[in-house]
């Protein structure tokens, strides 16, 4: 016990080296809750490039927390969200990673209304 009486935690190793079967980043699932964020917050919005970056920044903490709610373990949660205007132009957004492909994967989704565009991508990294 340290001074003031407060418990000293010590934490050791795990050893757990990749997720179980059922404690997988389940990509169809994350893609549900993209889809599920992103359409809420943004089927009657119209773009504005002021307006995006607020959408941007509330879509990843928003997308963030129901990935969390999941209850994922061991996966660190990465979210990125690209708002544009919606004029007709074609759009490729890409990613890259240095990654574990047995344990860590990724989910996205594209939203697009009269006026804007978005892509939401969530990437889980598992802690060893």
């Amino acid at each position: 016990m340290a001074e003031g009486g407060n418990h000293i935690h010590v934490w050791e190793n795990t050893y757990i080296m990749e997720p179980k079967d059922d404690e997988k980043f389940l990509p169809s699932k994350v893609t549900d809750v993209i889809d599920k964020v992103m359409t809420e917050k943004l089927k009657d919005k119209v773009y504005n490039p002021d307006d995006a970056k607020i959408y941007t920044l509330d879509l990843c903490n928003e997308i963030k927390q129901a990935v969390k709610e999941l209850n994922i373990p061991r996966y660190k949660v990465i979210v990125q969200v690209v708002i544009g205007e919606n004029a007709g132009q074609g759009i490729r957004v890409a990613s890259k990673c240095l990654w574990d492909v047995t344990a860590d994967n990724w989910a996205s989704f594209s939203f697009k209304n009269q006026t804007l565009f978005a892509v939401g991508m969530v990437f889980g990294c598992y802690y060893e």
